[in-house]
């Protein structure tokens, strides 16, 4: 390295690094409301970072007793905050209690050992904690991206964190113990240039490979959006018909399903009597209710207004008309209270099996479509079933 790129130089430049990328977080945090719990831990994290790497020879501004360990307490807060904000953007459960107590316990010792003049001891032990709080990191990483990361995207995101953590538990060590490999490490009570370099290429790969986290959750949220009806969650109706087509397919090869489609009984009452607020708190009471009948492979759609449907994979007819029969009874069992009002809730059903030769199974909605009209013409709140083979069905009885 020349002369001009010395280990200050290099730091400098992380410095102003890591003030753009807590820009970026908290514009994400407070624009753009991405993540925003997560994003101020990381913001906040960057921003402590910043002083230590800002100046090598800062003693002089905080009292002599102190000897610059500010700068060092806060590169050790930086990284428990950056941790917490990891743990948190991989939408883990938020424990702190270890995180707190890796970085409790080293700047607990790091000041114990700094005032009882042991220098190098108190650096090698500030060091060590924040390898310790990476390691915890990239486990986090590891753990939280399973869902939603490729392996080998895992494995790229978290090698910097595994890079940073040996290399600052390598500078422990040689504070400590490995005198030979100290100049690689350490100039002084300082990072060497090379070190410097270092941390400023790992510092950059991490920062990345969090933006990258937070850019995939961000599309695989648009992609759910785009597949899921705004107001109940369910499924619209361009992704129900993808589903349902999937199930034809499968028809097609010897596999046995079913639907169940619903229409609200009375619902235009609700909303002219108590208002379109009470019409979508129905509808969410529905779904509700429905998705406490169904199992975690079965789907459900909305196909409109107050109308539903049920997919209803590996069921033969039978069984789909005894959960059919279980959600009407079920509804029936639980009213929609609204403003201190007690409201009956019910709906009429129709029951079909996936057919072969209907790729798309148009057929089987038209028919369960019809089921519903005559479950509501023989008097609502009761389920009707396709007759197998027939053109026509029959009323479930109570």
């Amino acid at each position: 390295m020349t002369q001009s790129l010395d280990a200050n130089t290099l730091l400098q430049v992380n410095a102003v690094f890591h003030g753009f990328t807590a820009l970026v977080w908290l514009i994400m945090a407070q624009v753009f409301r991405i993540a925003p719990r997560a994003a101020l831990l990381l913001a906040t994290a960057y921003l402590c970072i910043i002083p230590a790497l800002l100046c090598l020879d800062c003693q002089a501004w905080w009292p002599a007793a102190l000897q610059g360990w500010v700068q060092k307490l806060l590169s050790l807060l930086g990284f428990a905050l950056m941790t917490l904000g990891i743990r948190r953007m991989m939408r883990l459960r938020m424990r702190w209690l270890d995180i707190a107590g890796v970085a409790g316990l080293a700047a607990a010792a790091m000041l114990a050992l700094s005032f009882s003049g042991h220098a190098a001891a108190a650096l090698a032990l500030n060091s060590a904690g924040m390898g310790a709080l990476t390691l915890l990191a990239a486990r986090d990483v590891l753990t939280g991206g399973r869902a939603t990361l490729l392996p080998w995207v895992r494995a790229f995101i978290v090698f910097p964190y595994l890079l940073m953590a040996l290399m600052l538990l390598g500078r422990s060590l040689s504070l400590l113990w490995l005198n030979e490999q100290r100049p690689f490490f350490v100039q002084g009570q300082h990072a060497s240039v090379w070190l410097a370099g270092a941390y400023l290429v790992l510092s950059l790969a991490i920062g990345i490979g969090l933006v990258g986290v937070v850019v995939t959750r961000l599309i695989d949220r648009i992609r759910y959006m785009t597949l899921r009806d705004p107001l109940t969650d369910a499924l619209n109706r361009r992704a129900l018909a993808a589903e349902l087509a999937q199930l034809q397919a499968q028809v097609e090869r010897g596999q046995t399903h079913s639907l169940v489609m619903l229409d609200v009984d009375h619902f235009k009452q609700i909303n002219d009597s108590l208002g379109h607020a009470a019409g979508d708190a129905a509808l969410l009471h529905l779904v509700k209710v429905l998705r406490a009948s169904m199992r975690e492979l079965d789907r459900l759609g909305r196909l409109g207004g107050e109308e539903f449907c049920v997919l209803l994979p590996h069921t033969p007819l039978p069984d789909a008309a005894r959960v059919a029969q279980r959600m009407c009874e079920a509804l029936r069992r639980s009213p929609l209270v609204w403003r201190e009002q007690s409201l009956p809730l019910t709906a009429s059903f129709g029951v079909v099996p996936c057919q072969a030769g209907d790729p798309q199974g148009d057929s089987s909605l038209a028919m369960a479509d019809w089921l519903v009209y005559r479950a509501k013409s023989l008097g609502r709140d009761r389920v009707c079933v396709a007759e197998p083979g027939a053109s026509l069905g029959r009323e479930l009885s109570a």
